[in-house]
């Protein structure tokens, strides 16, 4: 099987085996945590089978971020790289940075989540400049394009609008000049400074360029100038920013892709092993001794035939590709006539590769004899 060098994990949760009493459910309920690995590089193309990588049971709503951590610390014993870790809002959204973020950052695991409503918008700053979900922004960043995500769910803005905004809102984010070092501090600079400017300023009105680029209002600039304004570059520390930080900047379509392929993942997983499917982990009748640690082996039982399931159908279904594509062969590749190849085609206006369409001369008002215009 060919391997794939990005490893993203899903994480989820949920109640593994429930029950109606209360008194029963405070002894025996408990929560089972599961990792799958997913793909951002190609979200959605299967190059790999969605396996549970890592799973691992507690007490219901004890130590999810430190149930979470183990997830990823387990994976990294099947010798996968450690990349990019999505969840719900269960997890980074309300966990604290010494719990989860740190741990996770310190196993190179980066977020990939929704936030919770009271962490959108702006959300402090350093040396003048703007954090805004998960991103160091120009302290002139225009307000409309700061609380984009905050618009789009009080249903002020539709979908198209909100695209819009987080379009526009990147060129207003600070430029890397140097990437972390040791200490965990990196440069960043004034996006409209350096060799590839994204902004204009008029603060920095002596480096403008010619090329034709998004202004700031003199209305959005700060009353004071800071470091951000003052200075080339500034260092900032990345753990100030680290609880808000993600893999891919929040609300952009490369967000969306990567966080909808991964819900989806976990999500197909819970709905095939927790009841209904083959290993049908809620029901009574596939857990007939009671006690943690049984539940424990019973789990692990159940979710290593779920991911011999998925190796088998993901190896069927390659074997039949392969079949299809001996039988076929490759897909047929539409070839170009001769007529278009070498020669203009006046039935479909084209032209060879090579050649380029020539200019249409302008239709003259005149007879061509240098007399006066024609009379229509």
């Amino acid at each position: 099987m060919q391997s794939v060098t990005a490893h993203f994990l899903s994480l989820t949760s949920y109640r593994a085996f429930p029950t109606d009493d209360e008194f029963a459910a405070a002894l025996q309920s408990t929560d089972l945590y599961i990792a799958v690995r997913v793909d951002s590089e190609a979200p959605g193309q299967k190059r790999f089978p969605g396996l549970a990588v890592a799973a691992t049971m507690s007490l219901p709503n004890i130590r999810v971020a430190e149930e979470a951590v183990s997830l990823m610390r387990a994976t990294q014993a099947l010798g996968l790289e450690p990349g990019v870790g999505d969840a719900d809002k269960q997890y980074w959204a309300n966990s604290l940075d010494e719990r989860l973020h740190e741990p996770a950052f310190n196993l190179g695991f980066t977020p990939s989540t929704d936030y919770r409503v009271d962490r959108l918008g702006h959300q402090g700053g350093d040396h003048g400049a703007l954090y805004i979900e998960g991103g160091t922004y120009c302290p002139a960043t225009p307000k409309p394009l700061q609380n984009a995500t905050k618009d789009l769910l009080g249903a002020v803005i539709d979908t198209e609008t909100y695209r819009a905004r987080i379009t526009g809102r990147t060129a207003f984010k600070l430029h890397v000049k140097e990437q972390p070092d040791a200490k965990g501090r990196t440069v960043l600079r004034c996006p409209a400074l350096g060799p590839s400017p994204t902004v204009t300023c008029p603060l920095r009105e002596l480096l403008k360029t010619r090329k034709v680029l998004k202004g700031v209002e003199e209305e959005n600039l700060p009353d004071f100038a800071d470091k951000i304004c003052t200075q080339h570059s500034v260092s900032f520390d990345t753990a100030k920013n680290r609880r808000t930080a993600q893999a891919f900047e929040y609300g952009t379509k490369e967000w969306d892709a990567f966080h909808t392929h991964a819900r989806n993942s976990i999500e197909s997983l819970n709905n095939q092993v927790k009841s209904g499917g083959t290993e049908d982990i809620e029901s009574a009748s596939r857990r007939r001794v009671r006690g943690f640690g049984a539940a424990q082996i019973i789990v692990t039982m159940l979710l290593t035939n779920f991911n011999l399931r998925k190796i088998a159908a993901f190896i069927s279904d390659k074997i039949k590709d392969d079949a299809k594509k001996q039988v076929n062969g490759e897909p047929p590749v539409a070839l170009v006539r001769r007529r278009d190849r070498e020669f203009h085609n006046p039935y479909t206006d084209t032209y060879p590769p090579d050649v380029k369409r020539p200019t249409k001369p302008k239709r003259s008002d005149g007879d061509e004899t240098g007399g006066p215009p024609r009379r229509t």
